[in-house]
């Protein structure tokens, strides 16, 4: 499912217009982005958690030229962890 798709379901489901759906889906997304741009995590009773993890700096291998050794930098990253509940119902 991808967001115009999301955004039809919960227009039907809700009876609301698919502009309000639509402006409601972009402020949930944007307050998620923020609450993990300033490093908090987003927790959905019953759905999962999203959190911002650091990968370490490693070592790998370039995939160009002689596949010498590179250091690959740390960085950051979302992960997402589900709710027992979300992980029952997939099932």
């Amino acid at each position: 499912m991808n967001k115009a798709e999301l955004v039809v379901a919960v227009s039907e489901i809700c009876e609301l217009s698919k502009k309000e759906v639509e402006r409601v889906v972009d402020v949930l997304f944007d307050q998620m982005e923020n609450s993990l741009r300033s490093g908090d995590s987003v927790k959905i009773s019953g759905f999962g958690v999203f959190q911002v993890k650091t990968r370490k700096e490693r070592v790998g291998t370039s995939p160009v030229g002689d596949h010498g050794r590179i250091t690959i930098p740390a960085t950051k990253t979302v992960g997402f962890k589900p709710s027992k509940n979300l992980k029952e119902s997939v099932k």
